[in-house]
């Protein structure tokens, strides 16, 4: 090999592709590859565009095919694994049965449904992703219906920020992310919950609700793995990733299939750096809005680690 040539960090990705635009393994090439890191992917199912865009089309991996590229990518060493949209049960399977081979970080970012189309995915596929799925992974990033869904809080109009925290902690991850928390329209924000099971916090973000916002919770993942290979604690990769989200949704175009673009947000936004210290990229993401405060134990809801987790750990921040 020649010592001359850079030697970038491998990030895998198993999710839906598409033709035209940055949504699932996509926008983690997009991200990846602009941040200085590269990646390797496995579809799950193909498609032109974008669920929403207009006369697309779109095809399933064949089972055996998807068994055979899961067990390529994993034989490839990526330090940190995303994996996201799942349609089928059987997808379900291969994946988790060959990820007990695989040593590094996974990322699930369980995209199986939300508020306004409901269920993405059947039940059986929502139930095999919080079985199979979930206790393998280190850090999970559901929106707020799909942790709903996977908590069994549908309908609980007065489950809490530590009942979702504590809830997904208790499933497996040691990061649990949940976005769209809550939305505000009027005042153009968003909020997001994070816990490490030590530390509880709010990061309020900008929401812009004049934009569709396709791909931003696929970008937002990408952008939560990739700067945690890079370095980041879990809570600063999720500063980040809301601000990149943010600025990617106004960076929405036509050429980019109607889909958010952390492409040319990334030209004109140079996090990189920001991401090795919490506090620093906690500064760094107040210039674009994002900022966070801490989410204060209940008499009934409290942490559910006693000491912070050491630094060199992926559960640190």
């Amino acid at each position: 090999m020649n010592d001359d040539v850079r030697v970038y960090p491998l990030i895998g990705s198993v999710q839906n592709t598409v033709g035209m635009g940055f949504v699932g393994n996509q926008a983690v090439y997009a991200v990846a590859n602009a941040l200085g890191a590269r990646a390797i992917a496995v579809p799950t199912i193909f498609s032109s565009a974008h669920g929403g865009y207009q006369a697309r089309a779109s095809w399933h991996v064949d089972p055996q095919q998807f068994r055979r590229d899961v067990a390529f990518l994993i034989a490839q060493r990526p330090a940190l694994l995303i994996v996201g949209f799942i349609p089928k049960p059987n997808l379900v399977e291969i994946l988790a049965t060959q990820l007990r081979d695989y040593k590094g970080i996974v990322l699930l970012d369980p995209v199986i449904g939300d508020y306004k189309k409901g269920l993405y995915v059947g039940v059986e596929t929502a139930r095999a992703i919080k079985e199979a799925l979930l206790p393998l992974a280190q850090i999970v990033t559901p929106n707020r219906f799909e942790a709903e869904i996977l908590l069994g809080l549908a309908g609980d109009g007065e489950a809490g920020e530590h009942r979702f925290l504590n809830g997904l902690f208790d499933l497996g991850p040691e990061a649990a992310i949940v976005t769209s928390f809550e939305r505000d329209a009027e005042r153009h924000r968003c909020t997001l919950l994070f816990t490490n099971g030590y530390r509880y916090d709010r990061i309020g973000a900008p929401f812009y609700p004049s934009y569709q916002a396709h791909g931003i919770g696929d970008v937002f993942a990408a952008a939560v793995g990739v700067f945690t290979l890079l370095g980041a604690s879990p809570f600063a990769a999720a500063l980040l990733a809301a601000s990149l989200s943010a600025r990617a949704v106004l960076s929405t175009t036509p050429y980019g299939g109607a889909t958010v673009d952390p492409v040319a947000a990334l030209e004109a936004w140079r996090p990189l750096g920001y991401q090795v210290d919490d506090d620093r990229a906690t500064r760094f993401c107040k210039r674009s809005g994002v900022e966070c405060e801490a989410i204060a134990p209940t008499a009934e809801h409290g942490p559910r680690l006693k000491f912070a987790p050491p630094k060199h750990k992926i559960i640190y921040g």
